[in-house]
């Protein structure tokens, strides 16, 4: 369980900090001139919709591989394992990384302020990230308690990565660039499936 929980920490880490996934909030609270305080705020509201949907789907995969691994003993042991390395090969291979849509791109018009948090959550729900999924079909083998784990691992990093990041970049405080991880995304999202696929034949999910 710990190699799930470590590969679902560093992939937490890895789209957080991919800039579609928090820049567009930044760019529509300058725009809007929030104060730091509703900035984080919204990031948050935003980054626990986008999780929310993440999460549900999580959730059907993972009662899958439960029942999957109740009926086939060897589901857990080889399967699960083995469908990690392969959809993390397919990452890997598969060119850039995935995006979501760009809120935040172009002027922003000064709008009501629920209606702009409502507009930035549904687009944000409305784009789930995939790669997890993987991760929590092979943690639904070991049961719901592991399952409520990963859940809660990836529930709290990714907003509270989210939340950091918007943080330090509203401040200024921008020395790091990490518009360029996208385009290596997809190669980091499928090196960690496959180590932690690769993890799961020695050792005991």
């Amino acid at each position: 369980m710990l190699n799930l929980l470590t590969g679902a920490l560093l992939l937490s880490l890895l789209h957080a900090a991919i800039p579609n996934h928090w820049a567009p909030v930044l760019a529509v609270a300058r725009a809007e001139r929030w104060p730091l305080r509703r900035a984080v705020g919204v990031t948050m509201v935003a980054g626990a919709a986008h999780v929310l949907s993440t999460v549900l789907l999580g959730l059907g995969l993972g009662l899958l591989g439960w029942r999957l691994s109740a009926r086939f003993s060897q589901f857990s042991g080889v399967a699960a394992p083995a469908l990690l390395v392969v959809i993390g090969l397919v990452y890997a291979f598969s060119g850039a990384g995935h995006s979501h849509p760009d809120v935040g791109a172009g002027p922003v018009l000064v709008r009501p302020r629920g209606r702009v948090v409502l507009g930035l959550a549904a687009t944000m729900f409305l784009a789930p990230c995939l790669e997890i999924q993987t991760f929590f079909l092979a943690a639904g083998t070991r049961g719901p308690l592991a399952l409520a784990l990963l859940m809660t691992t990836y529930l709290v990093v990714s907003i509270g990565a989210m939340s950091a990041l918007v943080a330090v970049a509203y401040t200024g405080l921008r020395r790091f660039n990490l518009t360029s991880l996208a385009r290596y995304e997809r190669r980091f999202t499928g090196a960690v499936l496959v180590l932690v696929g690769v993890a799961g034949f020695f050792v005991d999910w």
